[in-house]
């Protein structure tokens, strides 16, 4: 069989193409530190890659939602501390001013004592995160939790939505606590009368309201430990979404990073081959007739 000189031209440049092509695809490779380039090389494989891809992505923002949630609890957990050594503060001092022996002047002093912590809670009712939202409010998060009129009456005004954040593919949580949660509006009242009784030097009266700050108290107990279940469940989904990943991260390694080692070979080989071919078709093609008759 004849080959043709332009057949023999045309079949070496093939190869020659074909060859620096393949040095050309494993250099982008080492560039990109990745094994395939494009999808059509390997397309199930691309899917795979995108699929975890997406799902390391999911993680990120799990991860800036459990950040968030941690933040407004730890807000939470600070004020809800405040409030509950204020209420123990408020029932030492409503204890000692049960005492008979008390002289009126020094329940009155306790009476402003508590006048002044009373108005601390309402305070710490309404605080606000950095953002400028009421923590307390529910989903109204742009009016104070609690409001006082001019006659000093104590109203919730905020509503009874629920702060959701998703934190997994499977998993919602509730981060927020709701202003009666903490307080009621007769709470308040509650307060206030005892300062009326404090100032008014009423023994019984003091001593008879020792059990509704109980109740006030054991409300807010109640609250402090469902806001640390939140901050416990919160921890333990973080680490989840830690090692969730760390896996991913593994397999996203496996299945779409280079092996530089045999990556380096390969190109090595394919140089090499192409130096050959091209050193071979440099030799064949000086070669003619005349060299030969010569």
């Amino acid at each position: 069989m004849r080959i043709s000189t332009a057949q023999y031209y045309r079949v070496n440049a093939e190869q020659m193409q074909a060859r620096q092509n393949k040095v050309a695809e494993s250099q982008a490779k080492l560039g990109s530190g990745k094994q395939i380039l494009s999808p059509s090389e390997d397309p199930t494989k691309a899917d795979l890659i995108s699929r975890l891809a997406s799902a390391k992505e999911r993680q990120g923002v799990y991860g800036k939602n459990i950040d968030a949630a941690e933040t407004r609890l730890t807000s939470e957990e600070t004020v809800l501390t405040s409030m509950t050594h204020i209420m123990q503060r408020i029932t030492e001092l409503t204890v000692q001013a049960g005492n008979d022996t008390l002289a009126a002047a020094d329940r009155s002093v306790i009476g402003a004592e508590v006048s002044a912590m009373r108005d601390e809670l309402l305070r710490l009712t309404n605080t606000q995160d950095l953002n400028g939202n009421y923590i307390f409010s529910g989903n109204k998060v742009g009016s104070p939790a609690f409001v006082e009129n001019g006659l000093g009456a104590v109203s919730y005004n905020g509503d009874y939505g629920r702060l959701e954040l998703n934190v997994s593919d499977v998993r919602r949580m509730t981060i927020n606590t709701l202003g009666p949660e903490l307080f009621s509006a007769g709470d308040f009242a509650t307060l206030d009368d005892l300062v009326s009784k404090l100032t008014t030097d009423n023994g019984s009266g003091i001593r008879s309201a020792l059990t509704n700050l109980n109740t006030i108290s054991d409300r807010l107990t109640t609250s402090y430990g469902t806001m640390a279940g939140r901050i416990v469940a919160i921890d333990t989904q973080r680490a989840v979404t830690e090692d969730t990943e760390l896996r991913l991260d593994a397999l996203l390694q496996r299945e779409d990073d280079l092996d530089y080692a045999t990556a380096v070979t390969e190109l090595t080989q394919e140089s090499v081959a192409l130096q050959a071919l091209q050193a071979s078709f440099a030799k064949l093609s000086q070669l003619t007739l005349f060299n030969y008759i010569r």
